[in-house]
């Protein structure tokens, strides 16, 4: 069993720690800025646009900014909207250390958070997000891979109590709050991943950034809540994974989950399950020059659990082709490229042969000790009766592979377009290269938050 401390001794460093290293606030600037270019690309989605309407009824105005919106909202009112907003289009990064999409929680919330009070500094920010990162990844090496395996949605469980501590961060708190803001995050911990495909998915986020708002604030004012929540009775680790493993703390502080696991930048707006495969078929047609018209059949062996992610063989909604595997292959197959102007309604209901979603074929294994990092097998038989095999063993935008200058500003092009924000493209960049060092955080991206 995890000893008694172990909460104690994390909160402890969570409010004190230094993570001022330039790699690591700088790596924390990019997350912000892929993030917020993913929140203006969702923000007028049909999801958002219906929990801004319910955060409206429910939650009231405030001084905290709807990103892109021109509105203001409560700070947990406006976690809500936003959170929901950076996660519409999954386009937003992974981190795999807790399964989780990570930034579109840390992001919504910190900013949030920062509203109505005394000007956040850039650096602040930065290392608030990297402190609460770092919690989430503690916390996710004792609750994978039976967690997710079972159903959570990690972005929703994990991602608020992280989410949590970097606001509490933000605020100042001492080891006690700091301790009791993840407790109050634990017990609003929720999100199942039955909604994956559903409009409800990207709400996940939305509800982690507003349960981590809410905590910090709680906690603050004052509010109690056992603070040894991970392996108490009745705990974290007991109703959500069912696992005796302890915390790693002994190397806090030297040994960083974002140096050396970095986040999964996302170069294709869907489920992050498909990506390896993606990678693969795009390997393949560059080496033997293929497109869909030469493919008979595809399988792709992977996982069974990121397989059941990708469920929706011949998906009827956008929410659906963004976890399905056949539907994006086949568009990169077809045209070369994957955008967020591929799910829409109208591209989803069009698709010229059906029948070729069919020959793209899932085909899952059981989990090796390689876990969800094993290589994808990529079998590919083509009309002419050759066979294509490729093992794809990496995703691109991962640490050791990661996304070039060119392919982080098509999809800084690709969130703009969609969002109908291309004229702004400058106006952001400039509020991205200022935000590590400004001396008021909310004032840098104000440019950001009027609608367009």
């Amino acid at each position: 069993m995890q000893s008694d401390s172990s909460v104690a001794r994390l909160a402890a460093w969570a409010a004190t720690a230094d993570a001022s290293d330039p790699a690591l606030t700088g790596s924390a600037a990019a997350a912000f800025a892929d993030t917020l270019a993913c929140i203006l690309a969702g923000r007028a989605d049909s999801a958002t646009q219906a929990v801004l309407k319910g955060a409206e009824a429910t939650h009231g105005t405030g001084p905290a900014a709807v990103w892109g919106l021109g509105t203001t909202l409560s700070p947990a009112g406006a976690a809500l909207v936003t959170g929901t907003a950076a996660h519409a289009l999954d386009y937003d990064d992974n981190f795999a250390p807790a399964m989780s999409h990570a930034s579109a929680v840390l992001v919504p919330a910190l900013l949030a958070m920062a509203a109505g009070r005394p000007a956040i500094k850039g650096d602040d920010l930065m290392q608030a997000y990297v402190i609460g990162l770092e919690v989430q990844a503690r916390i996710g090496a004792v609750m994978h891979p039976q967690h997710y395996g079972a159903g959570w949605h990690s972005t929703a469980t994990l991602g608020a109590i992280g989410a949590a501590a970097a606001c509490a961060r933000l605020i100042g708190a001492d080891a006690d709050v700091m301790a009791r803001t993840m407790s109050l995050a634990f017990s609003q911990s929720s999100g199942s991943k039955l909604q994956f495909g559903a409009e409800a998915k990207p709400t996940h986020a939305g509800f982690a950034a507003r349960a981590a708002v809410t905590a910090a604030a709680l906690a603050k004012a004052g509010l109690g809540a056992k603070a040894e929540f991970v392996s108490a009775p009745w705990g974290l680790t007991a109703l959500f994974a069912g696992t005796e493993r302890e915390m790693t703390l002994d190397d806090l502080g030297t040994s960083w989950a974002l140096l050396t696991d970095g986040m999964m930048v996302k170069r294709f707006p869907c489920c992050a399950a498909s990506h390896r495969a993606l990678d693969g078929v795009e390997a393949l047609m560059q080496t033997h020059g293929i497109g869909l018209s030469d493919i008979d059949q595809i399988e792709v062996e992977m996982p069974e659990v990121l397989a059941r992610n990708l469920r929706y063989d011949a998906p009827e909604s956008t929410s659906e082709a963004r976890f399905s595997l056949s539907y994006p292959v086949m568009r990169l197959l077809e045209e070369g490229s994957v955008s967020l102007f591929h799910f829409t309604s109208e591209a989803v209901a069009t698709v010229a042969d059906r029948t070729a979603l069919a020959r793209i074929r899932r085909k899952p294994q059981q989990m090796g000790p390689e876990g969800i990092d094993a290589a994808y097998a990529i079998e590919v038989t083509l009309t002419d009766g050759r066979r294509l095999r490729h093992d794809q063993a990496f995703i691109v935008g991962t640490i050791r592979h990661p996304l070039t200058a060119t392919q982080l500003n098509m999809k800084i092009a690709d969130c703009l377009a969609w969002g109908g924000l291309s004229r702004r493209k400058a106006e952001f960049s400039s509020a991205m290269d200022a935000l590590p060092a400004a001396a008021d955080v909310l004032a840098c991206l104000s440019p950001l938050a009027k609608a367009a």
